[in-house]
């Protein structure tokens, strides 16, 4: 079975299961991080989460900052092990949800093809004054 762990600052991960909830249902094998909203330390945090979610074909680690202390401490608990983990930084929703929606084992080519696919996903809306017909479509 591959499993998702999202760990980040604050709420940030607990909010991204609340949209995959919503757009592609309830999944059991979503786990989540949220760092720094207590007095638990991040290095406690992440060993125990580690030991929660026990056996996979494939865990993908999707942390919020690349180079942030959460991700660095991700990175420093997993680095060494032979168990296939994958860590991506900085992701978007869409990243998440193509990923999640293949529901497969993904290699590192086919995990940097969804990164980049992702990339064009982020646009930048131009708010000009439009009259919108009631058949148009808005983007």
């Amino acid at each position: 079975m591959v499993k998702y762990l999202f760990a980040s600052h604050g709420k940030f991960a607990k909010g991204t299961e609340s949209f995959l909830r919503i757009m592609v249902g309830g999944k059991e094998n979503v786990y989540t991080i949220n760092a720094f909203i207590d007095e638990k330390s991040i290095d406690v945090s992440v060993r125990e989460k580690l030991a929660e979610i026990g056996d996979f074909d494939q865990l993908v680690i999707f942390c919020d900052i690349y180079g942030g202390s959460v991700c660095q401490e991700v990175f420093r608990q997993v680095a060494s092990t032979e168990k296939n983990i994958q860590l991506i930084a900085g992701y978007n929703l869409a990243l998440v949800m193509e990923i999640m929606l293949r529901d497969s084992v993904l290699t590192k080519e086919e995990i940097l093809d969804v990164i980049e696919q992702s990339k064009e996903s982020i646009k930048y809306v131009e708010l000009k004054q439009q009259i919108i017909e009631d058949n148009d479509e808005l983007f």
